[in-house]
């Protein structure tokens, strides 16, 4: 029986025969532009199909170019998704769902900033001693983004020019501080690393205190360092600190420059008060630091405010950064600004709060810098005759505003005073300082005759008593509170210690050359009275609690104790009209408050054990010359020699005012 056509395509040994089907093509919804320019059928397999022209938009996509986007979109929401969880977990209370681009620019420039500071702080203690103070690359990276100046920055202060000025000192300010974050406090020397800082625990940056503890700071800032250095509005200022205030209590991220300033603030304010301890205060500034960059990069009136803040705390603080590097820094800023400079033309002029506030700005970085650098015995940084600007006017903060003031200021003596009285009274003297320093201590190859000093000496006493004559009186509230700052007291050691200014050169360079009578400079009587007084009125001061711990209050009081015991050494005249009893009055006087002070900061006890040292010399001396008056034999330091050495080496360290360490190698020789 014959196959059928059936059998054979189904059963049986036979081998199949294929059977040929038409491939199908894959259907495509739009052509691509190789088919389209061939004009034939796409089957979107080959290389040359991948590409696709959508009509309506008149744009090439990929041929998956939705398929991509869909996968994209699902990996963005996911990733969204793990963020929107770790900010919730930094900050719980800030709502995520609601957030606006304020919060957002917030929350970039608070976290990069903690993450900034977190850098210094293990760059300051994890580095060796031979390692360079600045991470690697970050100096170099903070040279290489200087940026040339303009004339005036979008929204930013006018910048003043002169004839070689080229780039902006602002990007280096805050590599500037982290490089002297390590150094010791207050009036140290630039560039010395004390051991005694460097061994301190760092301090753990602290979250603000609640409401009625910051009030109490605030308070406590603005009644005793404000009339000192107003560099703040402090209208302006209680509006900062209740838009933080507002801010935490909705659970939104308050604006970074307002938070610096509560913090300092805060931290300063603590510093005033003994029952804040070191944690607090310390804790506070660490929080500061973490947003002082943010200030920095404003490049702006606010970015002097803020390095002045941080003087303010290292006047008062065991430990910060060198007040002679913050006034130089504050005062090269306000160059830069041309807040030295009257500009009729400027529109500054017309803000008439703006306008004060640029002026006790300049006055304030004038003040510090005058003080500090005459201490230190070093140059200004501005000339005199480089400024032009006046004084800000003598009227309470309340009174000025935007657009007019609200009062007359205070133009005579005779009128009552006012928040910024005495700090334009202390600008007065701070001037006269820089004079002294101009005509009584000479240039290199330069020096003035004896009768041509004598009159200087003269014109400046007359000028200083004057000053203290005119002196204002001392504000309610500072009463009120007990501060020191602007009472009779606080004047006289001023006066007093502007005397010893006005003869510092001479002490050193005239004490072996008689003059014509055969007697020694009357100027080593008239520093040994001066010195005594600022013994005395220091310790009425610490007695009755008026006084704040400040090394420029330790400068100022070491300074008039060796130079009491120097005159005494050094001066037959002077020796001989001041008794026993009279000296050891000076010198307890001096040793209460050294000993109150070391008691509270341990880099004080060299001084107060120098002192100890020199003055027991000193009274064994008087001793002896009672008991035979023919023996006029100088104290002697045999005894102990190498704890002063040691002593001395610790002083240096911390920072020593060059009229100590001339008085001090005198007398040791």
């Amino acid at each position: 029986m014959e196959p059928t056509p059936t059998d054979v395509l189904s059963d049986g040994p036979q081998s199949p025969i294929p059977q040929r089907t038409a491939a199908r093509r894959p259907r495509v919804a739009r052509a691509c532009i190789a088919c389209q320019q061939k004009k034939q059928k796409c089957d979107g397999g080959s290389p040359s199909c991948c590409i696709s022209h959508d009509p309506s938009t008149n744009r090439r996509h990929p041929r998956n170019y939705v398929d991509s986007l869909e996968k994209h979109n699902t990996s963005l929401e996911q990733h969204v998704a793990f963020l929107e969880g770790a900010l919730r977990k930094l900050h719980p209370n800030l709502d995520v769902d609601n957030l606006t681009s304020r919060a957002i620019e917030s929350i970039a420039a608070t976290d990069s900033a903690v993450t900034r500071w977190e850098e210094d702080v293990s760059d300051m203690t994890g580095r060796s001693a031979g390692s360079p103070a600045f991470p690697h690359g970050a100096y170099r990276d903070d040279v290489s983004n200087l940026d040339l100046l303009c004339l005036r920055a979008a929204g930013g202060d006018p910048h003043y020019f002169g004839t070689s000025s080229d780039f902006s000192l602002t990007k280096l300010f805050s590599a500037t501080l982290r490089g002297v974050q390590a150094q010791g406090p207050g009036l140290t020397m630039g560039g010395v690393s004390n051991s005694t800082i460097l061994s301190r625990p760092l301090p753990t940056p602290k979250q603000l205190p609640e409401r009625a503890v910051l009030v109490r700071l605030t308070t406590a800032y603005f009644e005793q360092v404000h009339p000192q250095f107003p560099l703040l509005h402090r209208p302006t200022y209680l509006e900062w600190e209740e838009d933080v205030l507002r801010a935490r209590e909705k659970g939104e991220l308050p604006n970074p420059t307002y938070l610096f300033f509560v913090y300092a603030v805060a931290a300063v304010g603590a510093l005033t008060n003994a029952d804040s301890g070191d944690t607090l205060p310390e804790g506070l500034y660490a929080s500061a630091e973490t947003l002082f960059e943010h200030v920095m990069r404003l490049n702006s009136l606010e970015s002097i405010q803020a390095i002045l803040c941080c003087a303010m705390y290292s006047i008062r603080s065991p430990v910060g950064v060198s007040v002679w590097t913050l006034s130089g820094l504050a005062l090269r800023q306000c160059i830069e600004l041309g807040l030295h400079r009257k500009i009729p033309w400027s529109k500054v002029e017309h803000n008439v709060l703006k306008s004060q506030m640029r002026r006790r700005v300049f006055w304030c970085s004038y003040n510090l810098d005058r003080a500090v650098a005459i201490t230190l015995g070093r140059p200004v940084g501005i000339n005199d005759s480089d400024i032009d600007v006046e004084y800000p006017l003598d009227i309470d903060d309340e009174n000025i505003t935007v657009s007019c003031l609200l009062a007359e200021p205070r133009t005579s003596s005779a009128q009552p005073v006012t928040t910024v009285s005495s700090s334009i009274h202390t600008i007065r003297a701070r001037q006269i300082w820089g004079r002294i320093q101009n005509l009584m201590y000479p240039q290199i190859g330069t020096e003035s005759t004896a009768e041509m000093r004598s009159m200087i000496i003269q014109s400046f006493r007359d000028e200083l008593k004057n000053w203290l004559d005119t002196a204002p009186d001392q504000l309610s509230s500072n009463k009120a509170h007990n501060n020191a700052f602007g009472c009779a007291e606080w004047f006289e050691l001023m006066y007093h210690h502007s005397i010893l200014l006005l003869h510092r050169h001479s002490l050193v360079s005239f004490q072996q050359s008689p003059n014509e009578d055969g007697a020694r400079d009357p100027a080593f009587l008239e520093c040994a009275q001066a010195a005594e007084r600022i013994c005395m009125l220091y310790r009425q001061l610490y007695i009755t609690q008026r006084l704040n711990d400040t090394w420029g209050a330790l400068h100022v009081l070491f300074l008039g104790a060796i130079t009491f015991l120097y005159c005494l050494w050094v001066s037959p005249e002077t020796r001989a009209t001041y008794r026993s009893d009279r000296v050891s009055a000076a010198c307890t006087s001096c040793m209460v408050v050294l000993a109150v002070m070391a008691e509270r900061w341990a880099g004080v006890r060299p001084y107060r054990d120098t002192f100890d040292m020199l003055a027991s010399a000193t009274q064994t001396m008087f001793a002896e010359s009672q008991a035979n008056p023919s023996m006029h034999a100088l104290p002697a330091l045999s005894s102990g020699h190498d704890e002063l050495s040691s002593n001395l080496i610790d002083m240096a360290e911390l920072g020593m005012c060059s009229s100590i360490e001339d008085l001090l190698t005198m007398m040791i020789q």
